[in-house]
């Protein structure tokens, strides 16, 4: 037999393949190598879902026992006030702030002063002379009593003053949890108002956020809220005034109308005052002497005529 060699195949050949076949299998073991740690992978997680704000249960929940409020937050979105001792929040409650055309300020503020027993100076109901209500959203320098009426002040109880022209928090209806209704007052519910009051100190910080305008711009609103609402108290005393004067002089007779006083002849009355002329009671016919001896009957005198 001959040799490899001798039929012209190199025994290096067989034995050692060639260089290109070495790469083009290195290439093929990369290719295959990625393959397969790319299916190996592990696949992204998910981003968590949006954390619903917890359910309230109730008007307002408090932690804080023996604690103090170092400072109060209010959202007016919310209608939720939350109450804290450092960092730590030891309370909420529902609140109800001003309405749209009332709004709260928003911005930094302090409580400046404390009330317990407060009443409102603007706001509250009116009544008539017979005690009849008859506006249960009386304003001071807005409204106008009827003659003899009264005004009887809301109540602003577990008052703590956050702004020198009124606003602060206070005892007050929450109608609709959730939803604005004062005047633009922080409204508290009733049996939690007295625990946030004694557990808040003069100067404690309170920040209001929220959809409503800054403390400057609700000035310019409210002073022109006044001027408007003097306009419309000053429109309402003229026309009262007009309707008195009007019942006056329907009642006043003049000096010769024929259904006035009769005038006295002697002297001149006063000013302002009325004379009534009593006429004469009319004579009583003296009785003829009889011509017999007749009783003697007891004569009662005519009854004087009445007054004119």
């Amino acid at each position: 037999m001959l040799p490899l060699e001798s039929e012209g195949v190199s025994t290096y050949n067989l034995i050692m393949p060639p260089l290109r076949f070495l790469r083009i299998a290195a290439q093929t073991f990369v290719l295959t190598a990625t393959v397969w740690l790319s299916s190996c992978k592990t696949a992204p997680e998910p981003p968590p879902p949006p954390v619903e704000p917890a359910k309230r249960t109730g008007l307002f929940e408090w932690t804080g026992e023996g604690k103090n409020i170092t400072s109060i937050k209010i959202n007016v979105d919310e209608q939720i006030a939350y109450l804290y001792n450092d960092k730590d929040q030891i309370g909420w409650t529902y609140v109800a702030t001003g309405i749209t055309s009332f709004p709260t300020p928003t911005g930094e503020f302090k409580v400046i002063e404390k009330v317990q027993d407060k009443v409102s100076n603007l706001y509250g109901k009116g009544y008539d002379a017979n005690g009849k209500l008859v506006n249960s959203d009386f304003k001071q320098g807005r409204d106008l009593l009827p003659p003899g009426g009264r005004f009887d002040a809301a109540k602003m109880t577990y008052f703590m003053r956050l702004t020198n022209d009124g606003v602060g928090m206070h005892i007050g209806p929450i109608p609709r949890p959730g939803r604005r209704a004062s005047h633009g007052c922080i409204r508290l519910p009733s049996k939690f108002a007295g625990t946030i009051y004694r557990n808040v100190a003069l100067g404690t910080p309170v920040t209001i956020v929220g959809s409503g305008p800054d403390y400057a711009t609700y000035l310019k609103q409210s002073n022109a809220k006044a001027k408007a609402n003097a306009a419309k108290l000053a429109a309402s005393k003229k026309k009262a005034a007009e309707a008195t004067q009007a019942v006056t002089d329907a009642a006043t007779l003049a000096p010769d109308d024929p259904n006035g006083p009769i005038p006295v002849p002697t002297g001149t009355p006063s000013p302002g005052t009325t004379t009534i002329t009593t006429l004469p009671a009319p004579a009583i016919p003296a009785p003829e002497p009889p011509t017999t001896p007749t009783p003697v009957e007891e004569i009662k005198p005519a009854a004087p005529a009445p007054q004119q």
